[in-house]
């Protein structure tokens, strides 16, 4: 292939700062193409630029080039370092209410099942039977609630904790009746927070608390046990690398041009208030109505406009934003006094990501008569949003391969939670 160029504005005799420019075809400095890396080279040419950006402050940061976008080595090396050693959220508790009760996902290649044992412990196993590695659930529901689960293959069966509890024909086989009692669908680790369910395909991983925690401090009175899944969108693949998700909805500065009709009106980006962290796990902030949005004001508050009925006990402060706590790598949390939403990803491939998106009403709200209307409107307007989120992802996707894209400009205050990522992303793969 012929080698990348690239345009480097206003150039000058000396430039206080080289313009490197990784692609998957060639490395520029200052729009002069050099021999394509190798793999390895590459991979390793990507973690010094990642060094870089996530060791500036907040007032010298800069974006990340294209390729930390398209490389499938760098990719392949996320799943293995973040995606199989991170906390994933897979549901809500109300979805396990009952013993049988199971959720499907799939995580980083790794197909899992979900589900509330007959002791009422939810566990998450594989799907994979240990006879001839057939999915036990293929062609079943997503959701739903099961005796057992039983291999559609040969039909050997298991228990809802994971333990096998039958499979016809062996009885001639020596080597399953020595092994038939260590047989079993491996577990993986499972916990619940406020409600919400998570998922760590890591054996050694650190409890979530360690980082829930101190979102939880800063949440005041909102808890999510208190609130009620409604409503769900499977918004679905998009092509788009996981980390444009991280990057378009974690900063508010996209408001005033992707969401300029939209959220820009009704939370302005200079009035979205990014708190400083000692933490690279997470970022907080806050979405402030505006003025001319606002439905009233008490205590020196403008109060946000509800669409739901709203939840109880909330402060005229608490009523005046909404949360958007995003906690890496794929769950944003977004608490505010009508609705808490959840935005879930994962990534599907280098350049691609599935995504859903959770609405939940305040138990109080559930016997409102009109709750199902109310959801409806709230979903029709969540669907505008992320419409046009998506459509912004997918636009930069496409431009990544420009051979005329530079390595990433400077970032604006308001993108303080890219900055964050940035850190985040050192921390899990040079391990800085």
């Amino acid at each position: 292939m012929g080698a990348s160029r690239s345009i480097v504005c206003h150039p000058t005799e000396s430039q206080p700062e080289a313009a490197i420019v990784i692609t998957d075809e060639s490395v520029q400095t200052n729009g002069r193409p050099t021999e394509a890396p190798g793999r390895d080279e590459q991979l390793s040419e990507l973690l010094d630029v990642l060094r870089d950006r996530a060791s500036r402050p907040l007032e010298e940061a800069k974006a990340l080039p294209p390729a930390f976008y398209t490389s499938e080595a760098l990719y392949e090396l996320e799943i293995e370092h973040i995606w199989r050693r991170s906390w994933i959220h897979v549901g809500r508790v109300e979805e396990l209410a009952n013993p049988g009760d199971y959720i499907k996902r799939d995580i980083a290649g790794e197909p899992i099942v979900v589900a509330r044992g007959r002791d009422g412990q939810i566990r998450a196993l594989s799907r994979v039977c240990q006879h001839r590695f057939m999915d036990v659930l293929d062609g079943a529901q997503d959701k739903g609630n099961a005796e057992a689960f039983a291999c559609p293959y040969h039909k050997w069966s298991y228990a809802l904790d994971g333990t096998l509890q039958g499979a016809a024909h062996m009885s001639r086989s020596a080597l399953f009746q020595r092994d038939k009692a260590e047989i079993c669908l491996p577990r993986f680790q499972a916990t619940t927070w406020q409600g919400f369910v998570f998922v760590n395909l890591d054996p050694a991983a650190p409890p979530l608390s360690d980082v829930m925690d101190h979102v939880e401090a800063k949440m005041g009175n909102y808890n999510g046990e208190e609130w009620r899944l409604v409503d769900r969108i499977e918004w679905g693949d998009t092509p788009a690398n996981w980390k444009l998700v991280v990057d378009n909805g974690r900063e508010a500065y996209h408001h005033i041009g992707t969401h300029l009709e939209s959220l820009e009106p009704l939370w302005p980006a200079h009035m979205v208030d990014f708190e400083p962290l000692e933490t690279a796990d997470f970022f907080f902030a806050r979405m402030f109505v505006s003025p001319e949005a606002a439905i009233g004001q008490e205590d020196g508050h403008y109060l946000n406009p509800l669409l739901l009925p709203p939840a109880p006990n909330l402060t005229a402060f608490e009523r005046s934003n909404y949360i958007v706590a995003g906690i890496y790598p794929g769950f944003i949390l977004v608490p505010g006094p009508d609705a808490m939403l959840t935005i879930s990803f994962v990534p599907t491939g280098p350049r691609s990501h599935y995504v859903e998106l959770d609405i939940l009403a305040h138990e109080t709200a559930l016997a409102d008569p009109d709750l199902q209307e109310k959801v409806k409107e709230y979903r029709d307007w969540l669907m505008q949003i992320q419409g046009e989120d998506a459509e912004a992802q997918v636009a930069v996707q496409r431009t990544l391969s420009s051979r005329l894209t530079l390595d990433g400009g400077p970032l604006s205050h308001l993108e303080r939670a890219i900055w964050t990522f940035q850190r985040y992303l050192a921390k899990r793969l040079l391990g800085e």
